[in-house]
């Protein structure tokens, strides 16, 4: 778990951790610098409970959540590792319900292959109502779109919901570069996408708030509103693009010796888009069916690419 000034809903989310049906669990926190009662909230949940709970408090800040999240990945030595937000609230059944569905594919798959499951999510506002009973549809996305080609344009993988296994872990190096990278959801997507296999696991596991201070929230994509704003925000757009083409590129930088020959060239021609005349941008998207789900989300990829 990262946490940084998460004082007003850390105490609720770690008690809906120790209420799992699945107990076999130990929960690191890395507290990254906060300045509220943050980091003493956990040390009292850690004294309460010194088996399951240890916290680490960062010297300096890391500067983002994705940040703190990268500096932990290292300290996990068990099996299967899942990444925790600050401010949600787990089901009971999260953990039971993911580890099946980790065994699942390690059995099929083998547990030498790097794994990654996810879930869906229940959205609700800061007082835990239901806002929407599934974050893929409210958001517009499809857990079925996890081949490389399709991760590298557009993330399926909520963070607060994966399990990875040690396999995809031991795949994991620094990089060299972080503000190339997105998310570090998103990018161990991307890096189970290459080497290995997502599964995805229906029931929501998680009650998925929404308040004043989420880095990452649930956008209604169904909503014109937000559409035509989306729309309207031209610069945005080509922001977003941009930053999925530095994301590819640093991915190929940092993996290209372990990818095979389709992944190279499939990486190599959505990093170098930018340095592209418009008419062959758009073939590089329509080459390697490189596209968002949704006509709109294609139209704007076409328009603003």
């Amino acid at each position: 778990m990262a946490t940084y000034n998460g004082e007003s809903y850390l105490a609720e989310q770690i008690e809906s951790i120790l209420r799992q049906t699945e107990t076999r669990w130990k929960l690191i926190i890395q507290d990254d610098c906060s300045t509220d009662r943050t980091a003493a909230v956990a040390q009292e949940f850690a004294g309460q409970y010194p088996e399951k709970i240890r916290l680490i408090r960062r010297d300096s800040p890391s500067g983002s959540a994705k940040n703190n999240f990268f500096s932990m990945l290292s300290l996990a030595d068990t099996p299967y590792c899942m990444t925790c937000d600050q401010d949600d609230v787990w089901l009971p059944e999260k953990i039971a319900l993911t580890l099946e569905k980790m065994r699942e594919l390690e059995s099929a798959c083998g547990a030498d292959t790097p794994l990654l499951v996810h879930t869906d999510l229940k959205v609700v506002d800061s007082r835990l109502n239901e806002l929407s009973g599934s974050l893929l549809y409210i958001q517009d996305l499809s857990a079925k779109r996890d081949a490389l080609h399709q991760l590298i344009v557009q993330n399926i993988v909520t963070g607060c919901t994966m399990m990875v296994n040690q396999a995809l872990l031991a795949r994991f190096v620094p990089i060299p570069e972080a503000q190339n990278c997105i998310m570090h959801d998103w990018w161990l997507a991307i890096l189970a996408a290459a080497f290995g296999k997502i599964g995805f696991v229906e029931t929501p596991t998680i009650l998925y708030r929404q308040h004043g201070s989420n880095q990452v929230g649930a956008k209604n994509a169904h909503s014109l509103s937000y559409n035509w704003a989306r729309f309207r925000d031209r610069a945005g757009a080509r922001t977003v693009l941009r930053d999925t083409y530095r994301q590819a590129g640093e991915f190929l930088k940092v993996y290209r010796a372990k990818l095979d020959t389709q992944q190279v060239r499939l990486l190599d021609a959505y990093s170098g888009v930018p340095l592209y005349p418009k008419w062959k941008r758009v073939w590089v998207l329509l080459r390697y069916r490189l596209f968002k789900k949704g006509f709109k989300r294609k139209l704007a990829q076409i328009l603003f690419v």
